[in-house]
């Protein structure tokens, strides 16, 4: 009672300051008058909406949110027992208003009783669905941290949620990320599980840990077999098939779980092993239950396909097939990223020269600024290709690109080029790989420069 007076006390007084009786008050705020009275003069007095609350204050020309945090005491008070309905509707205007030190201030008030955590995890969903990603990850942290049934799916969906949340550009935090995440991964439902072994893969190819590449393209592999031959049952007994909100087309998730593995082999060099997996997403127009979109992906991997089977091809010393290679990429300039760290690593494997295809593609290799590059390029390929990949790619393309030049034995201006953009992206980036270049800033301490006149 003593929260519900000490608002009711503080909303008296300004319409005291202000002049207001009752009845003017009514008509200047459009509150009833019957309410009005209830809610300030009632014994006891009627609860307050905050709705009702943001009229009053809006009419006495209080800033926005004034007195919230009387009302959430008055929410909270030993006499009122947390009605989730109200509650609610407070943390949705703490949410237009930005008022994140409230909304945490009432999470925190919410879980002295375990059954709102239920009701927290439901909310954040809704603004998941209303694209309000960003907006619902403190009610997911709250999920995590007071939900006490650690098998629970809806603490696996909510770490889901904060482990996608989080991905950015930086490498190792992205590791870290999955690190915390990767346990949970199977407690989720499968089309969740499906994306969330997919972005795991993504971020394990961007450390070049390759045997968790292989491991999560194993389970995706599994898991998209069981889905299809799930839905293919049903179709052959005209049930209809839903698919539960697949980020993307089921006929992807089982591509993307055979080129990653071959992707894995290939840089492992066990290209024998790897060869086979080509075939596995090479022709998928067999794939029932194809969509329009699901036909344009089996074209794409029609594609990468033909680039890998040429990866192998430069990787296993054909270097006669860099013509052909450099012919197919000036078709499909898209591809560039990921087949220039391969020519580069084949040009350095045997010793190939690929100048003039570093040439062609210097506005790619160099942009002003290649967040800014992956991000445009993004909305020119496939939507499934993401940031942290293409900026692993470009690491591992300078590192190449500075050994190539190596091998000429002169530290020249190209050099120094390709050494400034590796330092740059890895200091931006991806701090672990800078043991990995001591290697190459040994040998070039080593190397003759080149003096200009």
């Amino acid at each position: 009672m003593k929260h519900r007076i000490t608002l009711i006390t503080e909303l008296e007084s300004e319409m005291h300051k202000q002049g207001y009786s009752l009845s003017h008050f009514s008509k200047v705020s459009g509150i009833n008058r019957g309410i009005l009275s209830a809610t300030l003069n009632g014994n006891p007095p009627k609860l307050m909406s905050i709705t009702q609350l943001d009229t009053m204050v809006k009419a006495l020309g209080k800033p926005e949110s004034w007195l919230y945090e009387l009302f959430i005491e008055q929410c909270f008070s030993e006499e009122n027992k947390a009605n989730w309905r109200r509650v609610r509707a407070l943390l949705l205007r703490c949410i237009e208003l930005n008022r994140d030190d409230l909304i945490g201030d009432i999470l925190n008030l919410l879980m002295e009783d375990p059954i709102h955590v239920a009701h927290v995890f439901n909310l954040a969903e809704e603004l998941v669905e209303q694209n309000q990603a960003i907006v619902a990850m403190p009610f997911y942290e709250c999920v995590i941290e007071n939900e006490r049934n650690y098998h629970s799916e809806r603490l696996a969906i909510s770490h889901y949620r904060l482990f996608r949340a989080r991905i950015s550009p930086i490498i190792e935090n992205n590791l870290r990320l999955a690190m915390v995440f990767h346990p949970f991964r199977n407690r989720l439902p499968d089309h969740f599980r499906l994306e969330a072994l997919l972005e795991l893969a993504n971020i394990y190819y961007t450390v070049q840990d390759w045997n968790m590449v292989i491991a999560c393209s194993d389970e995706l592999n599994i898991l998209s077999n069981i889905i299809y031959k799930q839905d293919c049952k049903r179709r052959k007994k005209k049930i209809a098939v839903s698919t539960p909100s697949f980020t993307r087309p089921l006929v992807t998730y089982y591509a993307q779980s055979h080129l990653m593995k071959f992707v894995a082999l290939e840089h492992m060099e066990k290209y024998d092993e790897a060869r086979p997996y080509l075939k596995e997403f090479s022709d998928l127009s067999w794939f029932e239950g194809l969509d329009d979109l699901g036909k344009e992906h089996v074209e794409k991997f029609k594609i990468y396909a033909l680039f890998n089977e040429l990866n192998l091809e430069l990787l296993t010393g054909h270097t006669d097939k860099l013509v052909d290679y450099f012919e197919l990429l000036k078709t499909h300039p898209g591809e560039a990223l990921p087949s220039l760290l391969i020519i580069s690593k084949a040009a350095n494997k045997y010793d190939m020269k690929i100048d003039h295809i570093l040439t062609y593609f210097d506005d790619i290799i160099y942009p002003n600024d290649i967040l800014d590059y992956i991000h445009q390029a993004r909305f020119l390929r496939d939507h499934y290709k993401n940031i942290p990949i293409g900026i692993s790619r470009y690491i591992n393309i300078y590192y190449q690109l500075a050994l190539y030049q190596c091998n000429r034995n002169v530290y020249d201006e190209k050099l120094e080029k390709i050494l400034l953009a590796l330092e740059t992206s890895v200091e931006k980036y991806n701090r672990g790989r800078i043991m990995d270049c001591l290697e190459l800033f040994k040998k070039l301490r080593e190397m003759p420069r080149e003096h200009k006149d």
